[in-house]
């Protein structure tokens, strides 16, 4: 495959496997770390709505910055926001923490549309339903790895007799220093296909944007991000609140999940080919994870919950880089950056709220999230089917327009 002959591609995996690998550990240490501070569930999900918030503000920006100024930029300076993110948090002042989120949300936004905009213009790769597969199958893989480093600072904790909460800190503060070392030498070496267009200057660049596909894409996006903020996002806090777990079982469930997604991702592309159509594969292999979700409701065993989100997670995740290769074959690229950037804005405003709504629902009703959540996701799979009825029957490769 051409892909994997690229000294770019390879370079751009490798980032993303290690980069995943550091913050998987920081991940699964999060909500215990958190529980420790005293933060409740309503304030977790307030936290998680500071960063998905903070995350539309750079997200808004980010791509018009893609557009003109090239995406390794923007993707260098959203990893040293990373960096401070982490060291914040680690500093156990509350105030700290609510600012270390804000940040982490700046960044996040930053990065996942400079992060896909880069890996759309690496030079002479453009069957984007083999490329984004591979990518992320690289950070699912890293990030499994990471979680399952959630037992480290537990480790470490009972080895040498030190307070849980002074670990989970350390760990924070050395993925701080590793990540803008091992990350800015990789993205300064990568070649960007990108040249700044003077008529494409503007922050919308009304010229040659598929809106009516966008208004699309954009609608399914609000319903789906709105029921994954209400509960998904939240699930670490869910798994915590309801077993009360430590850092280490948490990991492991989540480690597990992005390992084994990771592996399968590699099957999409042939999966794609054979079902016929990407869009068409993601709808297939990710609409029977709903019934899972409501599953996960009845069982007040951890073992079989963590065993039924697995496959709920796997199936609703591995073909979403289909499903992105899809949204991104749709944008011509010139106007790539701004394009990734309205979705993700439609992906992050209804997110957010979902978040603090389903901190609030959790509060009530533990299980509440989880319901609404799949109600969400069915109208969405059907809104997909009732919109991109051509995309469905048509098979075809995501190429650029």
């Amino acid at each position: 495959m051409l892909a994997l002959r690229s000294s770019d591609f390879s370079k751009l995996l490798v980032l993303n496997f290690i980069v995943s690998m550091l913050m998987g550990v920081t991940y699964s240490v999060y909500a215990p770390y958190l529980k420790l501070h005293g933060i409740t569930a309503l304030q977790y999900g307030t936290l998680s709505s500071a960063l998905l918030f903070s995350a539309l503000l750079s997200t808004i920006i980010s791509g018009w910055l893609c557009d003109k100024f090239g995406s390794r930029l923007i993707l260098i300076l959203s990893f040293i926001l990373v960096s401070l993110s982490l060291a914040l948090l680690a500093s156990s002042n509350i105030s700290l923490i609510y600012l270390s989120y804000i940040i982490a949300g700046l960044s996040q936004g930053s990065g996942s549309v400079s992060g896909l905009v880069l890996a759309t213009r690496l030079r002479g790769l453009d069957e984007y339903d083999r490329i984004l597969p591979y990518l992320a199958s690289s950070s699912t893989i890293g990030s499994g790895l990471g979680l399952f480093g959630g037992w480290i600072p537990v480790i470490i904790s009972s080895t040498y007799d030190i307070e849980i909460i002074n670990t989970y800190r350390l760990i924070l503060i050395v993925v701080a220093l590793i990540v803008p070392l091992v990350s800015i030498p990789l993205i300064a070496s990568i070649r960007e296909d990108f040249r700044s267009k003077p008529e494409s200057s503007g922050i919308l660049g009304r010229n040659n944007i598929p809106w009516n596909i966008l208004a699309r894409l954009i609608a399914i996006n609000i319903v789906i991000s709105l029921g994954a903020g209400m509960s998904i996002h939240l699930i670490d806090y869910y798994f915590v609140l309801k077993f009360n777990v430590s850092s280490g079982e948490l990991g492991t469930v989540l480690g597990a999940v992005n390992f084994i997604m990771g592996i399968l991702m590699l099957l999409t592309p042939k999966l794609s080919r054979i079902i016929g159509g990407a869009l068409r594969t993601y709808i297939i292999i990710a609409s029977p994870s709903i019934i899972l979700l409501i599953l996960m409701t009845l069982t007040s065993s951890y073992t079989i919950s963590s065993i039924i989100y697995i496959a709920r997670t796997i199936l609703m995740n591995v073909a979403n880089p289909l499903y992105q290769a899809f949204e991104v074959s749709l944008i011509p690229k010139e106007y790539r950056g701004r394009g990734v950037s309205l979705i993700s804005i439609a992906w992050q405003i209804p997110a957010g709220i979902g978040r603090g709504i389903g901190g609030a629902l959790m509060s009530y009703n533990i299980e509440a999230p989880l319901i609404a959540t799949s109600i969400l996701y069915t109208l969405a799979f059907t809104m997909l089917i009732i919109l991109f009825p051509d995309h469905i029957l048509r098979v075809k490769s995501m190429r650029i327009m």
